[in-house]
């Protein structure tokens, strides 16, 4: 019994060390600021949640992550069309768009109810996409981190009231 409390001690240590996924992928001490249902026609998409550094403030030069927990299942053809047409639609063509859609094409994948990808942004020019807290991809095109999440984050998003209650401001 005594060895048993000595091990379960020494381990302990170890435990409260052990890094989540987010922070491993470059968020210190990542905890969730908030969490918005995303909807359409009254029908629930997606629950997007925005974690930051010890649940602060919002701050997009500052390590961040976006993670949508799907309510339902997403084709990766749909997930990838989707998500460049809205990058489209916010900055315009701009001549990196087949680079991102290539790398995008081999990362993302089919999604199921309860599947979660997130978006980490550690530094603007540098995004990681985990699926289910596994690394997909990462991508370095100049200013990746605020143009793929300005999808949901930016006041150009399709919901601007769901964009700000995700980054903490009032509506």
């Amino acid at each position: 019994m005594l060895r048993l409390c000595l091990i379960l001690l020494l381990a302990l240590p170890a435990a409260a060390l052990a890094k989540t996924p987010l922070e491993r992928a470059g968020v210190p001490n990542a905890m969730r600021m908030s969490s918005v249902p995303v909807t359409v026609l009254g029908i629930t998409l997606y629950k997007a949640a925005l974690y930051t550094p010890n649940g602060g403030a919002f701050r997009p030069d500052r390590p961040h992550a976006l993670e949508l927990t799907y309510a339902r299942a997403f084709s990766q053809a749909r997930l990838l069309s989707s998500t460049m047409s809205e990058l489209v639609r916010i900055e315009g063509d701009k001549p990196d768009h087949p680079a991102i859609e290539a790398i995008l094409e081999n990362c993302l994948r089919d999604v199921s109810r309860g599947d979660r990808l997130t978006a980490v942004s550690m530094r603007v020019g540098h995004l990681s996409l985990l699926i289910n807290d596994t690394t997909a991809c990462t991508l370095k095109q100049q200013n990746i981190g605020p143009r793929f999440l300005a999808i949901w984050l930016s006041p150009n998003s399709r919901s601007p009231a769901t964009s700000r209650r995700l980054k903490g401001w009032s509506e």
